[in-house]
Order: C-alpha cells, then sequence, then structure tokens
C-alpha cells in the first residue's frame, strides 16, 4: 500500500506515517490476546491521533 504525502507535510508528518505502518505491521503480526499488543496498540493510536487520520485505512 502506498501513501501519497501532501505538500503541506511536515517531516514529522512522514515520520509519523512511516511509524504508523511499522506498527500496523507488527500488529498484524501480533496475537490480539499476546503481550505487548495493548502496547503496540495505544502506540498506533497515539500516532494516528498526531496525523488526525490513519494512514493505513
Amino acid at each position: 500500500m502506498q501513501t501519497t504525502i501532501q505538500a503541506a507535510s511536515t517531516d514529522a508528518d512522514a515520520a509519523d506515517i512511516q511509524a504508523a505502518r511499522t506498527l500496523a505491521a507488527q500488529l498484524k503480526n501480533m496475537e490480539p490476546n499476546g503481550m505487548g499488543y495493548r502496547f503496540v496498540l495505544g502506540r498506533y493510536k497515539q500516532v494516528v491521533a498526531r496525523l488526525g487520520y490513519d494512514p493505513i485505512s
């Protein structure tokens, strides 16, 4: 999946998009009831909140 970064985006936005992709890949490979899942999910939600949208969906 490719995400187009808008011209008005900043380096921080690009870093957040990359972080969201990394965290989403980690979540995809984790067991929902496993250790660390809620921690990674919380980090993912923080990134989405900073961006104002979910770049993965």
